[in-house]
């Protein structure tokens, strides 16, 4: 395809009949149907029992997005779209909410109930994300200072049985009886210094770091005690400060949708248009790699290779797209493609590896009249000819009691373990 071609394709990009746009209260109607149908096969992926809940910026600077363009000082892209997401703690994202103000929920598939209704606006959001986890009751939403509270703590206890870890505010704690920010930030409270108490089962914290850190918890809580590395300006060296088993707990469970965020940034797809929900298709794309790169890593982690760098993925997709051409339509098992026989002297090509190696086209194989060439095993000295061809497939193969082509030409070869030679005489049963 030309850049002409790809240009034109593009200026006709549509996600959904602008017709009835005035008509819906959906501020992103025009991206609606791409965003519900890729978080749907998102939400297929089974969840991990930690799940992290934090806003994403979907870059965009121009003036046509009215006050759907937001700003948050400490991201990557400083103002577009807020995107609300969870994510595992290795990036890959579940569910996403986006945000359009007062229209934010009435927009999104979830409904809340009448409680959760009355619940803050930043709760409900943890609501919205946290009710599509297959596990639910038996998982750990870990989220920052800007959706944490302790009414939405105790709501999740009593009324789901799922627990809670998160930074929260002073004021949004309630009252319990705890060293105050003054006294905390004091010169003479050495960092390290905690004070903590439990009721109910939900726990609440102030640490001092470099300054008061709250916590709420319904999980972790003080105990392991574990040391922390922090510098000194006094002595110009790193010294050791006591830490909470609970702030460990946080930092390394709470990096999902920072991770995911990093590496949608890394090769990120270029989509400058006048038009401003382009800028969104641009980071489904970028985020449907990433999610695919995470799942193929943990496939290679646990067959014990190791993965493939994220631009080496992006760049075999790139490939695969760019060159695999006639991608044959899925067929029911029970109605296969009628084989047409080649004429004499007419050679049948070799399928795709893709094809080759694609065990949900169920391949099987098929006796014809005509007697062909093995596609496997045949050299141009030794012929070996077959009535049996690959019904997915659609050339020849050998089987019988010396050899099992069929099986060896749809054996996908492991990366750790040597190729199989060109000619095989295995036999069928052994």
């Amino acid at each position: 395809m030309s850049s002409k071609r790809f240009r034109q394709i593009r200026a006709l990009l549509h996600f959904n009949n602008n017709e009835n746009a005035k008509s819906s209260t959906d501020r992103f109607y025009k991206v609606r149907p791409l965003f519900s149908g890729i978080t749907k096969q998102f939400l297929q992926v089974k969840a991990t029992p930690t799940q992290s809940i934090d806003e994403v910026m979907v870059g965009y600077k121009g003036t046509m997005a009215g006050n759907l363009r937001q700003y948050i000082a400490n991201k990557p892209d400083k103002f577009g779209y807020k995107l609300f997401c969870r994510a595992s703690i290795d990036g890959f994202i579940h569910d996403i909410v986006m945000y359009q103000c007062a229209t934010t929920f009435s927009s999104h598939p979830v409904d809340l109930c009448e409680d959760e209704e009355q619940q803050l606006m930043c709760s409900k959001l943890v609501l919205v994300l946290a009710k599509t986890i297959q596990d639910f009751k038996n998982s750990t939403i870990y989220a920052d200072n800007y959706f944490t509270s302790i009414q939405l703590v105790e709501f999740l206890r009593d009324k789901y049985q799922c627990r809670y870890v998160g930074t929260a505010r002073p004021n949004r704690i309630g009252n319990p009886p705890l060293m105050s920010k003054k006294e905390m930030e004091k010169k003479s409270t050495p960092r390290g210094t905690l004070d903590y108490v439990s009721c109910n089962g939900v726990f609440a914290m102030c640490w001092k770091d470099n300054k008061q850190v709250t916590v709420l918890s319904s999980d972790a809580g003080v105990e392991p005690l574990s040391t922390a590395k922090r510098w000194n300006k006094d002595t110009r060296k790193k010294v050791e400060i006591q830490c909470p088993a609970v702030i460990k707990e946080y930092n390394g469970k709470m990096g999902g949708i920072d991770k995911s965020d990093m590496l949608t940034h890394l090769y990120k797809t270029p989509m400058k248009s006048r038009r401003w929900y382009i800028q969104l298709y641009g980071y489904i794309i970028d985020l449907c790699t990433s999610n695919a790169w995470v799942l193929y890593k943990r496939d290679a982690i646990a067959l014990l290779e190791k993965p493939m760098p994220l631009k080496d993925f992006q760049l075999k997709i790139s490939t695969f797209a760019r060159t695999y051409k006639n991608r044959p339509t899925r067929m029911l098992r029970n109605t296969p493609e009628p084989f047409v026989l080649p004429r004499k002297g007419q050679r049948t090509s070799c399928p795709s590896d893709n094809l080759r190696y694609d065990y949900s086209k169920f391949h099987c194989p098929e006796f014809v009249n005509q007697r062909m060439t093995c596609k496997f095993c045949s050299t141009k000295d030794d012929i070996h000819r077959s009535r049996w061809i690959c019904n997915v497939c659609k050339v020849a193969l050998c089987l019988n009691d010396s050899r099992n082509c069929f099986q060896d030409f749809h054996a996908a070869p492991l990366p750790h373990l040597p190729l199989r030679p060109h000619r095989t005489q295995r036999p069928l049963h052994q």
